[in-house]
Formats: structure tokens, sequence, C-alpha cells
């Protein structure tokens, strides 16, 4: 299955999600897939957050805390939730704070290595 096919599979067993995205640390979408509308700019979170995750990335480094496997960022209105992949990518969902995170969670770890062989 293609990545974009992943992606869309992703997205459509996860009812309300505004997004599901492939990542690099580089902050640049390798793919990802919208539906629905939010009242915020989901590309721009996801780029803005892409940072932060590299600087969470290198503090738990620093402090010997283990490989890093999932953020999750709530807001008033939304949640992001972050799956690493690999050392150069990461999977995210976006979603209004009333979606299902536990269904999201569960799909980020369930097709992790099916996202990292659709890179290739």
């Amino acid at each position: 299955m293609s990545l974009r096919e992943t992606l869309t599979q992703m997205l459509e067993q996860l009812e309300g999600a505004y997004a599901v995205m492939l990542m690099g640390y580089d902050c640049i979408a390798i793919d990802e897939i919208h539906q629905g509308v939010a009242d915020f700019d989901v590309q721009t979170m996801a780029v803005e957050y892409g940072t932060v995750i590299k600087e969470i990335r290198r503090t738990i480094e620093v402090v010997g805390a283990g490989a890093m496997e999932e953020i999750t960022i709530t807001t008033a209105n939304s949640r992001m939730i972050i799956r690493v992949l690999s050392d150069e990518f990461f999977a995210a969902f976006v979603l209004p704070k009333n979606a299902n995170l536990g269904k999201a969670r569960y799909l980020l770890r369930a097709k992790a290595f099916e996202l990292v062989e659709a890179v290739g």
C-alpha cells in the first residue's frame, strides 16, 4: 500500500480528525491528508510543533530518559498526537479536542511500520 493510501485509510478510521501526516524532523511534510475544517491552520500548526518536537527530543537525549516515543499536545480546541517512527520521521494526527484520542494513538502505533516502509 502506498503512503497516501495508508494515511487516507487512517484518516477514514478516525471520525472527526482534521489531518494525519508523515513529517520529517526538518518540519517538511512528506505527505498529509486533510478532511473537515479546523478553526486554525493545521499545516502551520504541524510545522511549528515540529520545531518544538526537535527541542523535546534533544532534551530527552540530554537527560538520558530513553528514546522519545509519543507526544500529545492539547490546546483549548485541539489535540495533536505525534508518534516517532524513526530518526528521520514522525507521524501525527491533528484532532478536535473531543475526538477519540485512544483510537488515534492505536492507529499511529499499528501503522508505524507500514508508514516507514511506504517511505522507503
